[in-house]
């Protein structure tokens, strides 16, 4: 899995955790749910599926909570490179909390790995109608645009990622980022 993926998926998880993603704390977590999220930082992908896996069954948990173990799981799964299970896992998270822009902006990716720029892109359009003008959102759905030959589309949006946040490449760099993946 090329680097800036990766590197995409841990922005997001970073993100989706400083915007007070969920409050858990209230809940009590497992250690298997923290050995996964150690296993993450350690890019021991498999172990952090298991403990993911693990940190489900130990218990019943606000819906809020199994949302954000399905997302890491997801993220797991992607940096693993198992995109089919990440999409399955990113949907659970969907389903038990809807209005995550973060989980429909990873489903996007996931989707644009499998080369299903329909699916990619119709994430990527609710993510952004719930986080508008949201630079790595904008990032995704470029590579939707760029999946379905609608190149004049993903440069639009990767200009508007990089005026919003000058860390992202110029729109110009960014496609060709995509050409080097696929």
């Amino acid at each position: 899995m090329p680097r800036w993926i990766l590197q995409a998926l841990i922005v997001t998880a970073l993100i989706a955790a400083g915007i007070g993603y969920i409050n858990i704390t209230r809940v009590r977590i497992p250690d298997a749910c923290r050995d996964a999220e150690s296993a993450m930082g350690a890019e021991d992908y498999d172990h952090a599926i298991d403990k993911y896996l693990e940190c489900l069954n130990a218990g019943e948990y606000p819906e809020e909570v199994v949302a954000r173990i399905y997302f890491a799981l997801g993220n797991a799964y992607t940096a693993n490179g198992n995109y089919d299970q990440a999409v399955r896992d990113y949907s659970e998270a969907i389903h038990f909390e809807p209005d995550n822009p973060w989980a429909y902006n990873n489903r996007c990716w996931s989707y644009g790995l499998l080369r299903r720029g329909q699916q990619a892109l119709q994430d990527c359009e609710q993510a952004l109608r719930l986080l508008p003008d949201q630079p790595e959102i904008l990032d995704s759905r470029a590579l939707a645009y760029w999946l379905l030959g609608d190149i004049d589309r993903a440069s639009q949006d990767l200009e508007r990622a990089h005026r919003l946040e000058s860390s992202f490449p110029p729109a110009e760099q960014r496609l060709r980022e995509f050409e080097e993946m696929f």
